[in-house]
């Protein structure tokens, strides 16, 4: 079917995948939610057949359990997690170089935004030795070559924000605008990102899911990821907020309710009259939140607020006429249309209140503080009296922000200010954020209401109160109070001063501080009398549209400022000398960037035969990924750091094996290489096995690298669950390196079974037997055959048990066409590499 459309705006004529035509056909569509949309354009879009978009329909209307794509238009990375697969294509543009052909054509298959965060080690660092830079150096001269020689790889420099901040008011376009023949073609931005924030897209309408380290790869080299079809829960926002409450508590509440509803790996979607009450930065906060309530995203349809959002940050209100013209043209521009959602869940605006917490109890909330016990007089001060209040601007929306100061300016109004027994600070902790409030002309209001106003951290000092109130305190056991906006660790040991301390709203700090003591009552206690007036917080309380009011006056060309020089970086980031070579120049005695043979001539039609196969290892039940590859520092005496030492690297030196992933010389020394695991081989914990050959107890790494270089097959045998917990690239490439071909187990962690399949490695299962019941010591040999492997096929298995053999059966887990597909081509990241191969000869 056809579905190919255009429309016009400013003269340029833009041509999409009409959503409409599929709906005007296929009625129940319609009234998807918009994630699903969003999905069904880009699944008929790359359809390649009308079987193919036929049934792509079918499972859209029917919303059952099959699987569909995701089409990621751009990949979001943060730091050097994903070195190496720049290292691996590095690679295979020496071997097309060789073959004659053009290197350039090997390049990533998807676009990305590599972004190294502010964490960069600076070179002004004048207490690290020359050589320890140098060392740091290589990766970020491999990096910014492939900066400069790869296309569809932009670096964001040291320097340049984080990730999340990046990505949201800087790269991200909402559409994808796509060049073919001689047309240009629209369609929603979709992203995959790594980092823990990845989530966070979706609060400006864009669908963005997080992916592990393996699946970005598939990703790089052009595969989509699969997913199953999801459900989708609609989270209906509704109501009023009550006074003393801002959108931070909402947000708090928000987050509470979800995780209390069983999300369970759905897809949840706000609608609702009741959004005008977020900005984007707290939807922001509410989307990056989605792993808390294990939602795969939380997303917010864009509608008006988005579009203003992206032309202030961007400067150029063109693209977002025609961002909204696509949108509605699509059916995804929001609206309060009535949805087809698999779950709804109420939200009353209503039902929200203050969000206070006691440091003592973090985990319960109070909606006041007007039951605190007020027992005890001084001379000065009583029970619930503020001594300390302090309104730090990290993490806090502008929305928060203008809401504090706007509060604090209606107050300045009326004559209000800090009561005389509070030391309050104001900790501003970006300059962005000091030019937006003063560009607003509010700063001085904070000021003015008795705040002193900081740049830098806060650590109380004792010397700040007056001596007289330090007696008076002591000499009648006050429960006195510090307030604040963060749960930060700035009283040091003041708690015989301050016993109690509470964490709020940065509008309820300064509320607080107006009124002295935490014993208030929101609705009818009385802050003080003006003229014979009573003043009530109703009265000071800023309205939500006063705070949109002036975040409408935000100058957001600052954005333009911060972002110009982007792609810049710093001056080491500028001194690194890089050539326009094509291929990398590699340096051989380099411990942190190493090339490696990466493509596998496997035989695509062979029937499975292994003979003779010896045992690399036993294991126990449970084994995880991080007993796999530990995460810690490079140790002394181990493995790794002999192979350093030889290198000429001092032990000061190590680092640890995160920095180093770009060699794997170290990686491979890492497996199993922690006390937490033991071969059942053998009495020694950790990574050790037995050379039976010598009868030596020995690294596993070296005893495996010695049987592949006489061709000799290896197993590793392990009982239940093989592989569970974080998805860890290494942990399953460094034992393709070292020659691994099957790991039998009793059971495996379903994402790790699949991610030994994409590197070729056979997971097989134990059918009725196990380690214990063959009484398995390590010196047996296996020989496993198969004339041909089905889906999750029966394969005969022998093993030669001293001068007896033993036949068993074992389950093969290659579950599906796909997989037994992927299997035979030496695994998907092989079959990708020898695609990219092929179409650069």
């Amino acid at each position: 079917m056809d579905i190919v459309n255009s429309f016009e705006i400013e003269g340029e004529v833009f041509y999409f995948y009409d959503l409409k035509k599929v709906f005007s056909s296929n009625k129940r569509l319609k009234n998807l939610p918009i994630v699903l949309k969003i999905l069904l354009e880009s699944n008929l879009r790359k359809a390649t057949s009308e079987e193919q978009f036929n049934n792509i329909i079918n499972i859209f209307e029917n919303r059952r359990g099959d699987k569909i794509n995701f089409y990621p238009s751009r990949l979001v990375l943060e730091e050097f997690s994903e070195l190496p697969i720049f290292i691996d294509l590095a690679v295979l543009r020496d071997k097309v170089n060789l073959l004659g052909a053009d290197v350039k054509k090997v390049n990533p298959q998807i676009l990305i935004d590599l972004i190294i965060d502010n964490s960069f080690l600076e070179v002004e660092d004048k207490s690290l030795k020359d050589k320890e830079i140098n060392l740091v150096e290589e990766k970020y001269h491999f990096i910014k070559w492939a900066s400069k020689n790869f296309t569809n790889l932009r670096i964001i420099p040291p320097g340049s924000g984080i990730c999340n901040q990046v990505n949201l008011e800087f790269l991200s376009t909402i559409l994808h605008v796509e060049r073919k023949e001689n047309k240009f073609f629209l369609y929603p931005e979709t992203i995959l990102g790594t980092d823990s924030h990845a989530t966070m897209i979706n609060s400006l309408g864009v669908l963005g899911f997080r992916i592990d380290s393996i699946e970005s790869q598939l990703a790089i080299l052009g595969l989509p990821i699969k997913i199953d079809f999801p459900k989708v829960i609609g989270i209906n926002i509704f109501g009023k907020l009550n006074n003393a409450v801002t959108s931070s508590d909402l947000i708090t509440y928000l987050i509470e309710k979800l995780k209390a509803s069983n999300i369970n790996g759905e897809l949840v979607e706000f609608f609702g009259e009741g959004l005008e009450y977020l900005t984007l930065e707290d939807r922001s906060f509410i989307s990056v939140a989605a792993p808390k309530y294990n939602a795969s995203c939380s997303y917010f349809a864009i509608d008006n607020k988005t579009i203003r959002y992206f032309n202030k940050t961007r400067g150029n209100e063109d693209y977002g006429k025609l961002i909204k013209s696509y949108l509605e043209n699509q059916e995804l521009f929001f609206s309060n249309e009535n949805l087809d959602y698999d779950k709804t869940i109420e939200f009353d605006l209503s039902s929200v209140y203050p969000n206070i917490k006691d440091k003592k109890n973090l985990n319960e909330c109070l909606t006041s503080l007007k039951s605190f016990p007020l027992m005890k007089k001084g001379d000065f001060l009583k029970d619930g009296d503020i001594v300390l209040s302090i309104l730090i601007t990290s993490k806090l929306s502008l929305h928060h922000l203008i809401h504090s100061l706007l509060l604090a300016k209606k107050a300045v109004e009326l004559g209000i200010k800090v009561k005389k027994n509070i030391n309050a600070k104001f900790v501003i902790d970006t300059n962005i954020k000091k030019e937006h409030l003063e560009s607003l002309d509010l700063i001085k209001y904070i000021d003015e209401l008795g705040f002193e106003i900081l740049y830098d951290n806060y650590i109380f000092n004792t010397n700040e109160i007056d001596e007289d109130i330090k007696k008076d305190i002591l000499k009648n056991n006050l429960n006195l109070c510090s307030i604040s906006s963060q749960n930060i660790d700035f009283l040091k040991n003041s708690s015989n001063l301050i016993k109690s301390n509470y964490i709020t709203s940065s509008s309820l700090v300064v509320f607080f501080s107006l009124v002295g003591n935490v014993k208030f009552d929101f609705e009818n206690d009385i802050i003080e009398i003006i003229d014979n007036k009573a003043v009530y917080l109703k009265d000071i309380w800023p309205t939500n549209r006063e705070v949109v009011s002036y975040l409408g006056k935000v100058d957001y060309t600052l954005y333009k400022e911060i972002y110009k020089d982007i792609y810049k970086g710093n001056e080491f980031w500028q001194n690194l000398d890089v050539e326009l070579s094509g291929v990398y120049n590699w340096n051989p005695s380099s411990t942190y960037i190493q090339a490696l043979q990466i493509i596998s001539e496997r035989d695509a039609k062979h029937n499975f035969e292994i003979e003779d196969a010896e045992i690399l290892s036993l294991f126990g039940d449970y084994i995880s990924t991080e007993q796999i590859l530990p995460s810690k520092n490079i140790s002394l005496y181990s493995p790794t750091a002999r192979y350093l030492e030889e290198k000429g690297v001092k032990s000061f030196e190590y680092n640890d094996f995160e920095s180093r992933c770009g060699n794997f010389e170290v990686m491979i020394r890492n497996l199993f290489d922690t006390s937490s695991i033991k071969n059942l081989m053998i009495s020694k914990e950790g990574a050790y096995t037995i050379d039976y050959e010598n009868s030596e107890i020995v690294p596993i790494f070296e005893k495996a690298l010695k049987s592949k270089s006489k061709n000799i097959s290896q197993i590793i045998i392990a009982g239940k669950e093989f592989g569970k917990g974080k998805t860890k690239y290494w942990a399953i490439r460094a034992l393709k390196i070292i020659g691994v071909e099957v790991i039998l187990a009793k059971s495996f962690d379903e994402k790790y079974r699949k991610h030994l399949i994409n590197f070729g490695i056979l997971p097989l299962e134990f059918i009725d037997d196990d380690i214990e019941s063959l009484k398995l010591k390590g010196d047996e040999k296996f020989t496993i055959t198969s004339e041909n492997i089905k889906e999750k096929s029966i394969l005969d298995a022998t093993i030669k048990k001293g001068n007896i053999d033993i036949s068993i059966e074992l389950k093969c887990r290659l579950d599906n066409f796909e997989e037994i597909k992927h299997y035979k081509e030496g695994g998907v990241l092989n079959l990708l590499f020898k695609n990219i191969l092929n179409d650069s000869l």
